[in-house]
């Protein structure tokens, strides 16, 4: 439905290296992607909610009611939990009659009880005005919703990989 990020430890990031945008389209992806974590980690939900699919947030309620449930969920989470969690390589951009699509990384790294978590799952972006506003939902998400369910009419062009999860 929605990734999650509480806290950062500074850690160097890791996937920089791989994010070279090829055109405006892309740098508004990242710039997008960067600007809704930047909040999540903040815990300024309402302008997470910002970046978030308008179909997710009308499910969830509405803004408010989306930002509240977020907070309430990362209230049950230790803060040193989550220790990064970034963008990564943007995987695919398609335009339609309608919009453009994209499908994009989402790295974070999880640390509890001394267990390490690096777990890859997959956003996909919509922009309803050219590449430069996007607003994203999780295709991996665990809450039983399809992307299709969330977008009906996601493009059929999108490939949208399987979550990685690997225990260090």
């Amino acid at each position: 439905m929605f990734l999650a990020c509480k806290g950062q430890n500074g850690e160097t990031d890791k996937t920089v290296s791989v994010r070279e945008p090829a055109n405006n389209i892309e740098e508004n992806i990242y710039r997008c992607g960067d600007s809704m974590l930047a909040a999540f980690k903040r815990k300024d939900w309402m302008t997470f909610v910002k970046y978030n699919h308008p179909n997710m947030t009308s499910r969830m309620g509405g803004a408010e009611a989306f930002a509240s449930f977020i907070n309430l969920q990362m209230k049950q989470i230790p803060d040193s939990t989550i220790q990064s969690i970034t963008i990564g390589r943007i995987l695919q951009v398609v335009k339609t009659s309608k919009d453009q699509q994209c499908v994009v990384e989402q790295n974070m790294r999880m640390e509890q009880q001394g267990t390490t978590l690096d777990k890859t799952t997959y956003l996909v972006g919509e922009s309803l005005d050219n590449g430069e506003m996007w607003t994203f939902f999780d295709a991996s998400t665990k809450t039983g919703l399809l992307p299709k369910d969330i977008k009906p009419d996601i493009s059929s062009e999108l490939k949208i990989p399987a979550s990685k999860n690997q225990v260090n």
